[in-house]
């Protein structure tokens, strides 16, 4: 492994070697965003067609969940069970709780084109962004009622600060970020983020906002980090690699591991105390070039894993010295969960559908 410092940048290269054992299981066609169901310890990922499978921890069998068109994201609340999922050409979200199949199961109506969404399990609301009409659906866990709010132009990412109360929301076309109270359920502001804003995260112990802020150039110019005072709103850029597309909080470090889609891309790694970064190079695949894609971090080990839909690895960055390692994996994996319990890693393979599972 080498390092280079230049002008207050690290840039780590290399690779190191990591024991692990790894096996596949074959679920539905097309597999994508998955989630962990705490209560026991389940995989739930979303197929392409109309399902999701539920994969059990300790026989590994599957099960499958009926879900509408086209399914896009799946969240779990981690303190109810329930598992919801965004049904982008029906314009519902499949709602089930239970072992399995589910032992409930409801359909709720919420905006056009519902992809991401994201859970304050304090209150037990789920925030639906609906790219296609420019709402966001706000689903009440007891009632299964739902509220509509107005946001900025192609709401894509999405994320909640469970200790204010506060929904973030990347308005992709509008390049902008829509804040809602969650006490409310009223927009109260609208803050400037910089050209196609695409992923938002939240690091709920600093009450800071980080948003994935692609540019007018991202297939040729850097992008950035736009970081929001949950505050005041005042906002500092940070820059990064080309077209930041993911991003990630490690709240116990806090470090901000920001996910760069374009070929030649890197992982930019933000220290949220200090705004300095260091840059992680990535290595190439069979195609020779990159295009990560999903981000996860286990706290307990701090251990983040990247998908690279271009090879056949899992990227593996060590938080505490940027090393990276790689994890074999069938080619155009999609999405990564991580389980800190039982320290296993679960990829999508969405070519040969089937779910990689790494037990570290």
């Amino acid at each position: 492994m080498v390092s280079l410092a230049i002008a207050g940048l690290a840039w780590t290269f290399g690779t190191v070697a990591s024991a692990f054992t790894s096996f596949t299981v074959p679920v539905g066609a097309n597999p994508g965003a998955s989630a962990i169901i705490p209560q026991t310890n389940e995989l739930i990922v979303v197929n392409g067609e109309a399902d999701a499978s539920v994969i059990d921890s300790v026989t590994n069998a599957v099960s499958t969940v009926p879900a509408g068109l086209n399914p896009a994201f799946v969240v779990v609340n981690p303190v109810t069970g329930y598992a919801y999922i965004s049904n982008s050409n029906s314009n519902t979200v499949t709602v089930f709780y239970g072992y399995g199949e589910g032992k409930k199961r409801k359909v709720v109506s919420v905006g056009a084109g519902p992809l991401r969404m994201a859970i304050n399990p304090n209150t037990n609301r789920t925030y639906v962004a609906n790219c296609c009409n420019d709402t966001v659906t706000v689903i009440d866990g007891d009632t299964i009622s739902t509220v509509n709010i107005p946001v900025g132009n192609r709401p894509i990412g999405i994320a909640v600060n469970p200790v204010t109360n506060r929904v973030y929301v990347a308005n992709d076309w509008s390049n902008d970020v829509t804040v809602i109270n969650g006490f409310t359920n009223q927009a109260i502001a609208t803050i400037p983020v910089g050209e196609a804003p695409y992923s938002v995260a939240v690091n709920p112990l600093t009450n800071k906002v980080y948003v994935a802020v692609q540019g007018s150039g991202f297939y040729y110019a850097p992008g950035n980090v736009t970081v929001i005072d949950g505050a005041t709103h005042e906002t500092v850029k940070i820059p990064t690699g080309l077209q930041p597309v993911s991003l990630a909080i490690n709240t116990a470090t806090n470090k901000i591991y920001v996910a760069g889609g374009q070929s030649n891309g890197d992982v930019t790694v933000i220290d949220g105390a200090t705004g300095e970064t260091a840059h992680v190079a990535i290595p190439y695949g069979q195609w020779g070039f990159a295009a990560l894609g999903s981000v996860a971090i286990n706290e307990v080990t701090n251990k983040i894993y990247l998908t690279d839909s271009m090879s056949t690895n899992l990227v593996v960055i060590d938080g505490n010295t940027n090393e990276v390692s790689l994890r074999l994996v069938p080619l155009y994996s999609s999405f990564v969960t991580v389980n800190p319990v039982n320290n296993r890693v679960y990829v999508s393979n969405s070519n040969d559908a089937t779910v990689t599972v790494i037990q570290e």
